[in-house]
């Protein structure tokens, strides 16, 4: 755990360079809001097919690459209660000629965060949808996910079995040479099926009625409310309170961060009152009666918390999506990086993901495949941009 009342001063080095960032978050903006709208042309795809049952789907239609496959050609035409029979080996051929033995996904976080809900929730739909065995979930925490990135570079890097976890999180912890001096371009990026969004949290009891209140306490005296998350200083979690704190004009260098290794464990000391804010994801938060959400970092309203504000509504720029999905060791065959690009895609299809979806707060996303390995590198060449004015970039 990091505490990082003074610590925070010094990984800074130095207080943003006004002239640099007075454009840089605009920037930053405008990747985010990239984002949202490919969510809302998914949430526009997702009601037009819902409002026509009869209207040819991506994957009939062969918008998506993944679709072109054969086999996809030969699941659409299946029955749908033949598709249910289909054993686990029949499926395996069904996909091609590899098939995972012992699939494996690693979240490089403790239980309970972002990561490790990437893992369960689509690591049990591969097994449940009959296109892998059981898939084993390893958490592997340390270091923002370090720890995990650099074991599997140094011994893994060929396991064309073994999926990761990843989101923004991701993203930022290469942009700033975090992960021992791997870089992005050396994994491979499987898929992102699933948007989040960052909440602001305080305990159910806590003196914060609403967020406007906290902003308030927060300019009244910076130092006298301490934030935390699942993410070192400048990590995702931190960045939410990096880009908060640029908006409203205050030196996030006087913000106390506490850092933990995962939502789950910042979940943890927020109710036991180590800290008193917490910058987490809808998907971490939601439904959790002891917390007391203040606001969601996004423009519109999200279904899952209909009856919390977001931070557009309330008068701030600050938005942060958030993409749940898979990238894989860059040693992994082109036979098997084909079969989890299928495979993910066929998941983002399914209507098992569209109810996990709607019960974890997430947004239609859909970006696979080379589409979301030009959309990773780019968003780390952008992070590393906005990083460097904070002095973030470890040499």
């Amino acid at each position: 755990m990091l505490v990082s009342g003074g610590t925070l001063t010094t990984k800074l080095g130095v207080q943003p360079r006004e002239t640099t960032m007075s454009t840089r978050p605009l920037r930053m903006l405008a990747i985010l809001l990239a984002l949202a709208l490919a969510i809302t042309a998914c949430s526009s795809s997702d009601d037009a097919a819902e409002s026509d049952p009869d209207a040819p789907s991506a994957d009939e239609t062969g918008d998506e690459g993944a679709a072109d496959s054969s086999a996809d050609a030969a699941a659409d035409d299946e029955p749908a209660d033949q598709a249910a029979e289909t054993t686990e080996d029949d499926a395996g051929d069904a996909m091609g000629p590899f098939t995972p033995e012992s699939p494996e996904c690693v979240a490089p976080a403790d239980a309970g965060g972002g990561w490790d809900f990437t893992c369960r929730s689509i690591g049990g739909l591969f097994e449940d949808l009959g296109l892998t065995k059981n898939v084993v979930v390893t958490n592997q925490p340390g270091g923002g996910g370090g720890v995990a990135f650099s074991d599997i570079a140094a011994n893994r890097s060929d396991n064309s079995e073994l999926v990761i976890a990843a989101s923004p999180a991701t993203a930022i912890r290469f942009a700033q040479n975090q992960y021992g001096g791997l870089e992005a371009d050396q994994f491979r990026w499987i898929g992102a099926i699933g948007a989040d969004f960052g909440v602001v949290a305080v305990p159910d009891d806590s003196e914060f009625e609403s967020f406007d209140q906290l902003i308030e306490a927060v300019k009244a005296d910076p130092t006298s409310i301490v934030f935390g998350g699942g993410s070192p200083v400048g990590g995702q979690d931190h960045f939410k309170v990096l880009l908060l704190s640029k908006e409203l004009g205050i030196d996030p260098a006087e913000i106390p961060w506490v850092a933990y290794d995962g939502g789950g464990e910042a979940q943890n000391a927020l109710l036991g009152g180590e800290i008193q804010v917490a910058t987490l994801d809808v998907s971490e938060t939601i439904g959790n009666e002891n917390l007391r959400i203040l606001t969601v970092m996004a423009e519109d309203r999200m279904a899952g918390m209909p009856d919390v504000p977001t931070t557009r509504e309330l008068g701030y720029e600050t938005i942060f999506p958030i993409w749940r999905g898979l990238l894989a060791p860059g040693g992994m065959s082109d036979e098997a990086y084909e079969f989890w690009v299928d495979a993910i895609g066929q998941i983002e299809a399914s209507p098992e993901w569209a109810a996990a979806r709607e019960e974890n707060g997430l947004e239609p996303l859909r970006l696979i495949g080379d589409d979301f390995q030009t959309f990773a590198l780019q968003a780390v060449a952008d992070f590393k941009d906005l990083s460097e004015p904070f002095g973030l970039i470890a040499e």
